[in-house]
């Protein structure tokens, strides 16, 4: 178990942060470099698509349920309609 109560002891060195104009993040190439406007644009751009495709999704999922609702109330019509014809279910006993 480390011991934290040692002041003298060394810590182990970090490494500097990069220039903010390094694209640090990004697989494209080292090569290129970007400034943090350019980073917060595209992230802003992507967060939009995302915020977009979600309320897409969320609308298609809520259609689908309302679907699926309508086809159960349209069952509980019928069953309620061949039981209401029927009064004495008993007598098929």
């Amino acid at each position: 178990m480390p011991n934290y109560d040692v002041e003298d002891e060394e810590l182990p060195p970090t490494n500097p942060i990069p220039p903010a104009t390094q694209n640090v993040g990004s697989s494209s190439g080292a090569g290129s470099s970007f400034s943090i406007e350019d980073n917060i644009a595209n992230m802003n751009k992507r967060l939009e698509e995302l915020f977009l495709l979600s309320n897409s999704r969320h609308e298609e999922v809520v259609g689908l349920i309302r679907g699926i609702d309508t086809r159960i109330s349209n069952l509980e019509h019928r069953f309620d309609e061949e039981f209401t014809h029927d009064d004495d279910m008993s007598a098929e006993f």
